[in-house]
């Protein structure tokens, strides 16, 4: 099925797709990301929303089905630059120019992430239905398409995802 966390008509047009022709979902995760400028037709910063808010929509929209479907689990790949984030809700709508605006952006989306996984765990306390956040580790992946040449020589540790094959 098709889904565009760029745009939340595409998210919500997943989900009910989603739920009216499979009847279990025993695990989410939420592992797509970018690392970009730009802003949504939604009016979000681009990163943030495809990093965090689709995902977030996503999760509560299906949430009723992991209850039912319990014990299950959702996954939200984090990271551990989530620490330099920083939610101000003024700056969300307002894509990013440079690479210290998609930095800024990324991080940020990165603390959303768990402050989400955070909450979530606790709400569903209970429910037979755990959340988790975690950091897939340092890994040049397609992510990084954006990222000017110099930023892997400093950061040239990142393995590939071919070293993972």
């Amino acid at each position: 099925m098709i889904l565009d966390l760029a745009s939340l008509n595409s998210v919500r047009a997943f989900a009910q797709t989603f739920l009216a022709s499979e009847p279990r979902l025993d695990i989410l995760i939420n592992n797509a990301g970018v690392f970009t400028t730009g802003q949504t037709a939604d009016g979000f910063d681009q990163a943030f929303q495809v990093n965090h808010l689709g995902h977030f929509l996503l999760t509560h929209l299906l949430l009723d089905r992991l209850k039912r479907c319990a014990p299950s689990r959702i996954v939200i790949l984090s990271s551990n630059v989530h620490f330099l984030g920083k939610i101000d809700f003024r700056t969300i709508h307002k894509p990013g120019k440079g690479l210290w605006e998609m930095l800024t952006s990324y991080n940020s989306s990165k603390l959303a992430n768990m402050l989400h996984a955070r909450e979530l765990a606790k709400r569903l306390e209970g429910t037979n239905v755990t959340c988790y956040a975690v950091h897939p580790g340092s890994v040049r992946t397609e992510l990084g398409r954006s990222f000017p040449r110099w930023v892997f020589r400093v950061f040239g540790f990142m393995k590939t995802s071919r070293d993972h094959q």
